[in-house]
């Protein structure tokens, strides 16, 4: 004789436990006892369709692998699959994300200029005045030609005429200058204007 699924075992418990609440109860309670066994055994079944369709990373790669598929074919599959469910998951959000934000995607669409830092600008202290070139290729320090020694993307040095002019940037432009004037102790904040 087959043993009863855990599924089968389990609606076969639930029918002998109403049939024993439900003796020697009149007929209205019997109806009442009958809809509520009828619910139980539908989500019980419903639950059960629901887990059928359910399969594990192991079970698919144990199929496959039942099917004559190398080990190493059948774990690549198994990563595509996951990465597409991934992918599609992600796409989802950020269809959802735009639908709740439809303002962010006018603004984005609005910008119209590109912050340039190394746009043309003069530099002024007490007795030291420095100019520097859109693109900060050439420069001068009171008038006489000087070097520009690029550190980093956001940090320059201007040298010449015994006065070195530190410069840092910042994504808008230069956010600080100061200068030091050479075999002295002379040094300051430099006043910045940036065309």
């Amino acid at each position: 004789m087959n043993t009863p699924t855990p599924l089968a075992a389990m609606v076969m418990a639930m029918i002998t436990q109403n049939l024993k609440d439900s003796a020697g109860t009149p007929n209205s309670i019997n109806e009442n006892a009958g809809e509520k066994l009828m619910k139980k055994i539908l989500l019980v079944g419903v639950m059960a369709s629901l887990l059928a369709g359910c399969s594990s990373t192991a079970s698919r790669m144990a199929e496959c692998e039942a099917q004559g598929v190398s080990k190493d074919a059948c774990y690549i599959a198994e990563q595509n699959r996951k990465a597409t469910i991934n992918a599609a998951a992600e796409k989802q959000a950020m269809e959802n994300a735009q639908a709740l934000y439809p303002v962010q995607k006018a603004q984005a669409a609005k910008v119209s200029h590109v912050a340039d830092p190394l746009r043309e600008a003069t530099f002024t202290a007490p007795g030291v005045t420095v100019k520097i070139n859109n693109g900060f290729t050439k420069a001068t320090v009171n008038g006489a030609k000087a070097t520009v020694k690029r550190f980093n993307a956001s940090y320059y040095e201007v040298s010449g005429s015994g006065y070195t002019a530190s410069v840092s940037l910042n994504a808008d432009g230069v956010e600080t200058a100061s200068y030091t004037k050479a075999r002295s102790r002379a040094n300051g904040v430099m006043q910045v204007v940036q065309k």
